[in-house]
């Protein structure tokens, strides 16, 4: 049966390239830099890579054993079954268009990206903290998720997938119909922990998904989620951290964050408890900023949306048909009061476009609180 997954041969050669045991990803990108292509690396010769004096004979001899090679068909075969089971994988290839641009410019971004449902177009903010959260971080997370799908209903938040922080994290943004994203230490064989798993169905319903970078019957292990935690960094334009004990893997986040040059944002709390001990510690290290509300959040990330001066019911846009201006150009002059009954407004409407005109160097106020047409 011919296999119904299409991918291009760099594709195929970033897969195995990302699967040859003991080459990581800053390493395979300086291979592809040095080579041209990962098409390049993988079809090399050994007299081609002796070519290349940055190439040395332990790692020459891991491209030129074929495990890679042999662990990428390996993996298809399981794409294969999975798409016709009708629980598809989307690869998310480093160089593609449609890999995360952020997370691009990392150094030590993934070359590839498993995916179940998708990874949203547009900006996103990732939010992260401590597993054994006090109720404050709900109320927290309540309180900016709501106001930033009124601000910005077009940001995907980020996280990942785990007890506390992480969960309420991904709930709230649900709730108020924001995509989610929930980034994973093992392979799609499972989910950790299983009880979210109705979670991460909902995320992918709605048009988020579930992110790794390990193969499919990759195992959870404790280094995994330390490595997870770049991809959760370097998905964003900003990290949030709620609540985090003194140590943990929310200030590994926020840290690394930090390096990528992102913005690292903290939700104030008390000095005397332990959850607070993270967020106030990345203050005092001037690693992170406060935020106390969510635009306050989306101008720290340069997202809040440009708002349009509101325009007074009778503003135009020439001059010749403002109503004011029209008005002090039949009279010598008129008062406040004067124009707000000739025009059929409110005083503070007139008013406040009065102080726009005067501003404008378009009319003179007089004594007596009268107005005038600036050249009359």
């Amino acid at each position: 049966m011919e296999s119904s997954l299409q991918f291009s041969s760099e594709q195929l050669a970033l897969l195995q390239l990302s699967l040859t045991e003991g080459i990581g990803p800053v390493t395979a990108k300086a291979l592809i830099e040095e080579m041209g292509s990962a098409e390049a690396v993988m079809a090399a010769t050994p007299a081609e890579l002796m070519k290349h004096p940055n190439i040395r004979p332990k790692l020459a001899q891991l491209l030129l054993s074929g495990n890679g090679v042999e662990l990428a068909k390996k993996e298809l075969e399981i794409l294969e079954e999975l798409q016709q089971r009708g629980r598809p994988l989307k690869l998310y290839f480093f160089g593609d268009e449609e890999y995360p641009p952020y997370l691009a410019q990392c150094f030590d971004a993934p070359l590839v990206l498993y995916v179940k449902g998708q990874i949203p177009l547009g900006p996103m903010i990732s939010f992260v903290g401590t597993r054994r959260n006090t109720h404050y971080s709900l109320d927290v997370l309540e309180y900016l998720m709501e106001g930033i799908a009124a601000l910005r209903p077009d940001i995907t938040i980020v996280s990942g997938l785990a007890y506390g922080v992480d969960k309420l994290s991904h709930q709230a943004a649900l709730k108020y119909g924001l995509k989610s994203i929930g980034v994973v230490a093992h392979g799609h064989y499972t989910l950790y922990p299983s009880s979210h798993r109705d979670l991460a169905e909902q995320m992918i319903a709605t048009g988020g998904g579930v992110v790794t970078e390990y193969p499919y019957r990759t195992r959870a292990l404790p280094q995994r989620f330390v490595q997870r935690n770049r991809i959760v960094a370097g998905l964003s334009l900003g990290t949030i951290v709620v609540e985090s004990a003194e140590r943990g893997g929310s200030l590994i986040t926020a840290n690394i964050a930090f390096d990528y040059g992102r913005s690292v944002l903290v939700a104030p709390g008390r000095i005397f408890d332990p959850a607070s001990k993270g967020c106030n510690k990345l203050v005092a290290h001037q690693k992170a900023s406060i935020i106390t509300t969510p635009d306050k959040l989306l101008d720290e990330l340069q997202l809040l949306p440009t708002l349009k001066p509101q325009r007074l019911p009778f503003e135009e846009e020439h001059e010749e048909s403002n109503p004011i201006l029209k008005a002090l150009r039949t009279a010598d002059h008129l008062t406040l009061e004067d124009l707000a009954l000739q025009l059929g407004e409110e005083v503070p409407t007139i008013s406040g476009m009065l102080f726009e005109l005067e501003l404008n160097g378009q009319i003179h106020s007089l004594p007596g609180g009268r107005y005038c047409i600036k050249n009359h």
